[in-house]
């Protein structure tokens, strides 16, 4: 899995020169709101500058790809070697490949989602134009503007039988100002009016992946995801069969981490995107020396200095392995903190 490397901006011994294609993760990633990520703008031009592909690949349906792309390029994303997609293109992406040619599909969301349905061949109806035409299909995705009677008209289809399609079920996103409602909230709460289930197209379901690793034309051994979240950019990579890079720069946390189940556990771990560009050892024992000790009180013991990343992975270890072997660890949220200030590690509202 060796990438061929033309640029001296990204070495043969980092951990990306293994792959040929990045799927990366943008809300928490990349950006937080209108501020990029510390470090995430200089990375990622160094990767595409030292010929590695990226297709950043976000559940959030709201926006139409071009406008992504203007708000990475005015982070100062250099604009090569990278494209976007979303899950509202994954959604009129699977209902192309079933409805016949300029199906009416009633599309709920932002404008992402009518964009992707037109741009896949689908005719777009929003709920205001439904009218007594029947649609084929309902996409539910997020958008600031989602009213009740848009709501109430995704209950009212999904209920009468017409095939209702979520775009993802984020429960929550990513804001400046802290997490907000994402589209998984709206979608609970049309299911709780209905007795329909919606087909779920976002991470971590594997059809965004596909769609993403079909951008950059890899094999699955040639694919590393990298997100912040491990219930859909790490559980999504492990069921799509691909090795993923989780950061600690967004929603889920270290506390998480420690105590994510086997399916949510990454390849390789780091504090952002400057993993990609360290030589990245993957998240298993491999001998005893790797370990920090776990306390009798059920605490990893961490050294109170920052570290290079070898004693995060680590305390990460250390705790899967005695969970693993049935032994208590604590999970005080306010203890694993702790541990990440010893690391030398920001929490999301200090990333700028």
């Amino acid at each position: 899995m060796t990438a061929e490397v033309t640029a001296a901006s990204v070495g043969s011994e980092s951990l990306i020169a293994r792959y040929r294609g990045l799927i990366c993760d943008l809300d928490g990633v990349v950006y937080r709101g209108p501020e990029a990520v510390a470090h995430a703008v200089e990375t990622v031009n160094r990767l595409t500058a030292g010929g590695i592909r990226i297709v950043f690949a976000t559940n959030n349906a709201s926006r139409p790809p071009e406008h992504v792309s203007e708000h990475l390029r005015g982070l100062g994303v250099a604009p090569r070697g990278w494209s976007v997609v979303t899950s509202s293109q994954a959604a009129a992406a699977h209902l192309a490949g079933r409805l016949a040619p300029a199906a009416r599909v009633c599309a709920v969301g932002g404008p992402g989602v009518a964009r992707a349905l037109t741009e896949a061949g689908l005719t777009a109806v929003r709920v205001a134009e439904l009218g007594d035409t029947p649609v084929e299909a309902v996409v539910q995705g997020l958008g600031t503007d989602v009213t009740w009677t848009e709501l109430a008209a995704v209950s009212y289809l999904a209920e009468s039988g017409v095939t209702w399609v979520a775009t993802n079920v984020d429960l929550t996103l990513p804001t400046p100002n802290g997490q907000a409602p994402g589209n998984g909230a709206l979608v609970a709460l049309v299911r709780t009016a209905t007795c329909a289930s919606p087909h779920v197209v976002g991470k971590p379901q594997p059809a965004l992946f596909d769609l993403a690793r079909s951008r950059l034309g890899t094999d699955p051994a040639d694919t590393l995801v990298c997100g912040d979240r491990l219930d859909t950019d790490i559980e999504g990579a492990n069921a799509a069969g691909l090795d993923s890079l989780f950061v600690l720069s967004g929603a889920s946390r270290l506390r998480d981490l420690a105590f994510a189940q086997r399916r949510a556990r990454p390849t390789y771990l780091a504090a952002d995107l400057r993993g990609l560009l360290t030589p990245g050892l993957p998240l298993r024992i491999t001998s005893p020396s790797y370990l920090v000790e776990l306390g009798t009180d059920g605490v990893p013991r961490v050294a109170s200095a920052a570290d290079n990343g070898e004693l995060l992975r680590s305390v990460v270890l250390t705790t899967w392995a005695a969970r693993d072997a049935g032994r208590a660890v604590r999970d005080d949220a306010s203890l694993w903190e702790g541990i990440e200030r010893q690391l030398g590690l920001g929490q999301p509202d200090e990333v700028g």
